[in-house]
């Protein structure tokens, strides 16, 4: 794990870059794989189709196009008083490496 400072905690899972960004408030964990591909280098009515397809398909993660070009996932969760960080943070991480490799592979055969 690699902190950086201003955009929170690097770590490598499967291959995946992950980012653990700390939330100013109480409560909520905020998972990311930053820049997963470039859109550019993807027909865009495939990559809307298969980053639509995501969303629906792979519950609580979020895939975005950044202004730079950037397809990236996230995964928000707000905590309540029963659930403990140990226990749902593997939950959040296996998530996110699913939804990478389901993108990646689904931009494959399309």
């Amino acid at each position: 794990v690699e902190h950086l400072p201003i955009l929170g905690y690097h770590f490598m899972y499967h291959g995946h870059h992950l980012m653990y960004i700390p939330d100013k408030g109480e409560g909520l964990l905020r998972f990311c794989v930053p820049h997963l591909l470039k859109a550019k280098g993807y027909d865009k009515s495939k990559l809307v189709k298969v980053i639509n397809e995501t969303n629906r398909e792979v519950k609580y993660v979020k895939v975005i196009v950044l202004d730079n070009g950037s397809v990236s996932l996230n995964y928000d969760h707000k905590m309540t008083e029963q659930e403990k960080v140990h226990e749902i943070v593997p939950h959040i991480v296996r998530t996110l490496d699913f939804a990478s490799d389901y993108l990646t592979d689904k931009l494959k055969t399309v």
